[in-house]
């Protein structure tokens, strides 16, 4: 493996971490909202953040 390769795939996983620790923070932010509507909307976000770090975890695999 190259050093770029492995430099490729170090980015992936640091962008995928930060997407899950984003989608934590949103997740405390949401709980905390009483507006249903806007909650429902934040948890949406919450879930494509956790799928796009599951998407950047098997690109860094397929690397």
């Amino acid at each position: 493996m190259t050093r770029a390769t492995r430099d490729f795939r170090k980015n992936l996983e640091r962008v995928a971490i930060h997407n899950e620790d984003a989608a934590i923070a949103v997740m405390r932010a949401a709980d905390r909202i009483g507006d249903e509507s806007l909650r429902q909307q934040l948890f949406d976000v919450i879930q494509r953040m956790h799928q796009d770090a599951l998407d950047l975890r098997a690109m860094r695999d397929a690397v």
